[in-house]
């Protein structure tokens, strides 16, 4: 049972990413467990509810200029109880904005918690840190390097 809760949690989190990547908010909102949770994705903001980090996502990437690309890798599932389960999986990401004519990668890691609710694993927490981060700028014809950091740039005041 322990093998398949860990897949179970793989594969909720891949559709998770792969909702991202489709720009399908519905999607993304069934990859976290309804009332309170915890998300903090750093430059991204703090959530205390699924609903609220939604509208931020849609805000930020459900536009046909934002081309979002989310690779999970190494992911560790440790199971913590019948019902809950905590992890750690690394994160490729590529986005292309063909409007500003930017892109950003960046890599790093989620360290989440699950719990199985009427028998579906979903996410109740959720940090994102990151490892490094690649922007640059590509509206003069060349690659211009933004930033290059082991974390993102500071917000602008």
């Amino acid at each position: 049972q322990a093998l398949l809760d860990k897949q179970a949690i793989c594969e909720l989190k891949y559709r998770y990413l792969n909702a991202c990547d489709d720009k399908a908010p519905e999607r993304v909102t069934a990859c976290f467990a309804p009332g309170p949770v915890e998300i903090n994705f750093g430059h991204i903001g703090q959530f205390a509810n699924r609903e609220d980090f939604v509208a931020v996502f849609v805000e930020l990437g459900c536009h046909e200029h934002i081309v979002d690309m989310h690779h999970a890798q190494n992911p560790l599932v440790e199971i913590t109880g019948p019902d809950s389960a905590r992890g750690r999986v690394g994160l490729r990401f590529h986005s292309i904005n063909t409007q500003d004519k930017t892109t950003v990668q960046l890599s790093g890691f989620y360290e989440d918690e699950y719990r199985r609710i009427d028998g579906d694993w979903l996410i109740s927490a959720s940090t994102f840190n990151v490892c490094s981060a690649f922007i640059t700028d590509y509206s003069s014809g060349n690659d211009t390097v933004v930033w290059a950091g082991n974390h993102m740039p500071p917000q602008p005041s």
